[in-house]
């Protein structure tokens, strides 16, 4: 059976990414999903960055989602080259740490997330949707967050797996699944498997 991997937001945290992806079972058919916020905060950026290209090579038929924090860096971005850092929280450290010179490599990647996904058993996206059909939540809400949808019975056809919205546990509801555990501050990086909804988490040592 083919399964799907979805794993959280993480911000940086390198470290926890190759923990987490050393625990996770994944099969060369298995899809790895990716819900977003690769940038910011955490332990290295650009660390993490390479190290999801690197994965990539090795495991085609993964996913990468944009979060708000790649769409932001993405605002400053002109093709080429990053113009700027963008205005949201820890930007400003990585611009400064890479001397105002972002690698234009991780522009190139970064243009080439994708805002959605979904397969047989779910929806994937990095911050939600609307009570409405996912073809009708516009692009910036999918990725910025719409406030009601924590709070949603609304019934998508299939859960909707999201990350962004910061939380001790993982949300596990009928309808959806929040696996953001804030790794840059907490130190646990959340993963999903499904259609089992087993949980695998890298705890900080």
């Amino acid at each position: 059976m083919t399964e799907t991997y979805a794993i959280g937001d993480i911000h940086g945290e390198v470290t926890l990414l190759r923990q987490l992806l050393s625990m996770i079972p994944f099969k060369q058919q298995d899809t790895l999903v990716f819900l977003g916020d690769y940038l910011d905060r955490g332990e290295d950026s650009i660390a993490t960055i390479r190290e999801l290209q690197a994965l990539q090579d090795r495991h085609p038929s993964s996913i990468f989602l944009r979060g708000n924090h790649e769409d932001a860096w993405l605002d400053c971005w002109d093709g080429r080259r990053f113009l700027r850092a963008p205005d949201i929280d820890g930007a400003i450290e990585i611009w400064q740490d890479c001397d105002e010179h972002i690698p234009a490599e991780i522009g190139y990647w970064l243009a080439e997330t994708r805002i959605d996904y979904e397969d047989e058993h779910a929806y994937y996206v990095h911050a939600g949707l609307k009570p409405a059909p996912p073809r009708r939540t516009p692009p910036f809400f999918k990725m910025w967050g719409v406030r009601e949808f924590l709070d949603s019975p609304y019934n998508w056809g299939k859960p909707v797996v999201f990350g962004h919205w910061s939380m001790e546990e993982p949300l596990i509801q009928p309808n959806k699944i929040g696996i953001d555990t804030g790794a840059y501050e907490s130190g646990v990086l959340t993963a999903l498997r499904l259609p089992d909804r087993q949980l695998f988490q890298a705890h900080r040592t």
